[in-house]
């Protein structure tokens, strides 16, 4: 159905057409007559008329509403309300004496722009003197996808730390859901041909917490249960207790043979998912390297290594989106290799240091995330900032 209002110019020259195609006699309307106010005066009305009537429209069909309007027609659909802000997840990778520990509960890790991320668990660094653990933002918002090399501190500092930074940037912070992925959202509304199918479900989830973005089945786990992988917009783990109370939320809309006498769920089981890093090959033979994404390269004059690292990995992360990732295909080298080449500032990449070096099938059910990714110069060295400078955190402790 077409909502759009008409102009008042096109109105009023309807409204004189007709007058004249009634009347033989008046030959002309004129700017300044009597009958151009009264033609003016009635397309006014009949635009305000069409605009009410738009508004009202608009709340049914929401491929012309807006603002408020989207709002309230989401209200009337049974949709859930307009999405908050969400915050970003990333990798640090963590140099300390060995035995040192990492709390969730005590530490905070700070980005150099004040940007604050939390730990998704607890990390006791090992006997090599390193570690990799996830981090999600505590503040919300596409402000914190931040900077690769950019989280630099931990507070409280505990004993025995010596470095700390994310070789990967943070991504996943979105600000408030715009008009254009609401409007696409009301439209996908739960429908009764739905019902049987993992797009069911996932609304369902959508609809109890916003950061949920799809479900994965996992089909029956060792205890004859029905797992199902939850995968957050961001890419965050959630706590036990949220896919626990996620799951009490949802009971009322699972099928009866899920549940006991007393309305609990029994048949079905919530989990976070499990992570695929790239890179998985053996790099110890490398100065400074573990796994993950490595190579040298050099760049062209006046280009910064510090925004040929950040587009870099912006590149990298649409052709590793895990939001998008289709079950059981396969992290070609040769086209991370591409990406990295095709980059702007990029002047050369030797493909005889690149790793990976071969192609890697990501396991059903699993997404990728780059944890490790380290840029060097055609020497060797593991560049860390503008100014070419090494820093320790690339480099196990003895």
């Amino acid at each position: 159905m077409n909502t759009k209002v008409i102009s008042i110019s096109t109105l009023k020259q309807l409204w004189i057409e007709i007058f004249l195609n009634k009347t033989d006699k008046v030959s002309d309307v004129s700017d300044d007559s009597v009958l151009n106010a009264t033609a003016y005066g009635v397309a006014k009305i009949a635009q305000k008329a069409l605009k009410d009537n738009a508004i009202s429209i608009a709340k049914w069909f929401p491929d012309t509403a807006t603002g408020t309007k989207l709002d309230e027609a989401a209200g009337m659909l049974g949709v859930s309300p307009r999405k908050g802000a969400l915050g970003s997840s990333t990798y640090v990778k963590i140099i300390a004496d060995s035995g040192t520990i990492y709390l969730q509960s005590t530490h905070t890790f700070v980005n150099n722009n004040g940007i604050r991320f939390e730990l998704e668990g607890d990390i006791t660094i090992g006997n090599q003197g390193f570690g990799y653990a996830k981090v999600r933002s505590i503040d919300s918002g596409s402000k914190t996808n931040i900077d690769p090399i950019s989280i630099i501190n931990v507070t409280p500092k505990p004993n025995g730390h010596i470095k700390v930074t994310n070789e990967y940037r943070a991504t996943g912070g979105i600000d408030n859901e715009d008009d254009e992925i609401f409007r696409i959202r009301i439209k996908n509304n739960l429908n009764i041909l739905s019902q049987t199918t993992l797009e069911y479900f996932t609304q369902i989830f959508q609809n109890i917490d916003n950061r949920v973005l799809r479900v994965i089945n996992l089909g029956t786990n060792e205890e004859g249960k029905r797992e199902l992988t939850i995968v957050t917009q961001n890419g965050v783990n959630l706590l036990d207790s949220e896919l626990e109370d996620l799951l009490d939320a949802a009971k009322d809309y699972f099928p009866i043979t899920d549940k006991n006498r007393f309305g609990e769920l029994i048949g079905i089981k919530l989990s976070n998912p499990t992570w695929f890093e790239v890179g998985q090959q053996d790099l110890s033979f490398l100065d400074g390297g573990d796994f993950g994404i490595d190579f040298r390269m050099s760049i062209t004059e006046n280009s910064d290594i510090a925004t040929v690292r950040k587009d870099i990995q912006v590149n990298l992360s649409k052709y590793l989106d895990f939001r998008f990732w289709e079950s059981n295909v396969k992290v070609s080298w040769t086209e991370l290799l591409e990406i990295v080449q095709n980059t702007k500032g990029v002047k050369y990449v030797p493909n005889t240091t690149f790793y990976p070096n071969q192609d890697e099938i990501v396991p059903i059910n699993q997404l990728p995330r780059v944890k490790s990714f380290k840029i060097r110069d055609l020497n060797g060295n593991i560049v860390y900032d503008s100014q070419g400078v090494l820093s320790p955190v690339f480099y196990p402790s003895n």
